[in-house]
């Protein structure tokens, strides 16, 4: 099968041959039909020290058809269209109890999206309904992402007053959750302009640009400050940033994932009795709830497709989106030819 490998950071992916890898129990093997580009995969093939293995193929938000499956495998069958938790995990330890399989200290990566095959876990499989596409299925990912730290924020109303920094995959999906699930008042704050249609088709109200009227415009628009700052961003001072804009006695939910040293200013935090909460990846509950609510009708998301591309066109656009300017969700088909 062809590939999009990391051969080390500096050099683009390479597109190799490997073999179609043999399901073991709890297993299948699936032909992806959608993987997602995510900005976590940039990340962690560009030197950092939290890259992944070299020789390895990137890409954990796919969706595809199951094509074989090994011993132990039901409910999931030969034929079904799933998406998937890129993960395996004990399934017993307090992580897997708590629907934190991240956590799990016998975690094994099931990545591999960018390649024709690869290999799930099926006890972490969902299948998709009729009414969803394989684009759908491969959105469930960051959906799952932002939905899990959303509703970490506790109950939102209509008095909620949401703001989000950042307007890519994550933070458009945060607003998507944030309306959903009852804010009632969304803004989202970018660099530029170039998302604003996706923010609103994903739910925010007002849309506004980094500038020193900043806070002042933030409250117009939301009829005060916002008791909820969510960064999405994740570049070096957005979470202060998201301290200074949040008001008194608020929450700012960091999803980012910035991978540099980011210092803030406690004191600011401090004196504004805020309280700073983080949140990564998702369970099985989570991505549940997004298939569930996609099936239902909620097709907003679908706004974060910019383009699909070839397995082929991959490495040269993975290269290019390290500079930053791109569609919110870039989807690979590896069917294409």
């Amino acid at each position: 099968m062809k590939a999009a490998i990391f051969v080390q950071a500096g050099l683009p992916l390479a597109i190799e041959d490997r073999p179609i890898p043999r399901p073991g129990p709890h297993q299948a093997l699936i032909r992806v039909h959608r993987c997602g580009i995510c900005g976590s995969d940039l990340h962690m093939t560009s030197g950092s020290p939290f890259d992944m293995p070299c020789g390895t193929a990137p890409g954990h938000e796919y969706a595809g058809e199951v094509v074989e499956v090994g011993p132990d495998a039901a409910p999931i069958r030969v034929g079904d269209r799933v998406t998937a938790l890129p993960m395996s995990a004990c399934g017993d330890c307090p992580a897997c109890r708590a629907d934190m399989p991240l956590h799990c200290t016998a975690l094994r990566s099931m990545a591999g999206g960018y390649g024709e095959y690869t290999l799930i876990d099926t006890r972490k499989a969902i299948r998709l309904p009729d009414t969803l596409t394989y684009a759908d299925g491969a959105l469930v990912e960051p959906l799952a992402s932002a939905l899990r730290g959303v509703r970490r924020m506790g109950p939102l109303g209509p008095e909620s007053r949401v703001a989000i920094l950042g307007a890519g995959a994550i933070g458009a999906s945060a607003a998507f959750w944030a309306r959903r699930l009852g804010a009632g008042h969304v803004a989202m704050i970018a660099r530029s302009r170039r998302n604003e249609g996706l923010a609103a088709a994903m739910g925010a109200d007002g849309f506004l640009t980094v500038n020193d009227d900043l806070p002042r415009q933030l409250e117009q628009m939301l009829g005060g400050a916002p008791d909820i700052v969510i960064e999405g961003a994740g570049s070096s001072g957005a979470i202060q940033q998201s301290i200074n804009l949040v008001g008194n006695g608020g929450t700012v939910l960091s999803l980012g994932g910035c991978i540099q040293p980011d210092p803030i200013m406690p004191a600011i935090a401090m004196f504004k009795d805020i309280r700073l909460q983080f949140s990564v990846a998702y369970g099985l509950a989570d991505f549940i709830q997004c298939v569930n609510a996609l099936d239902a009708g909620a097709l907003e998301p679908r706004a974060l497709v910019g383009e699909t591309i070839s397995l082929a066109a991959l490495p040269a656009r993975f290269e290019a989106m390290r500079s930053g300017s791109h569609a919110a969700k870039v989807m690979v088909d590896p069917t294409i030819i």
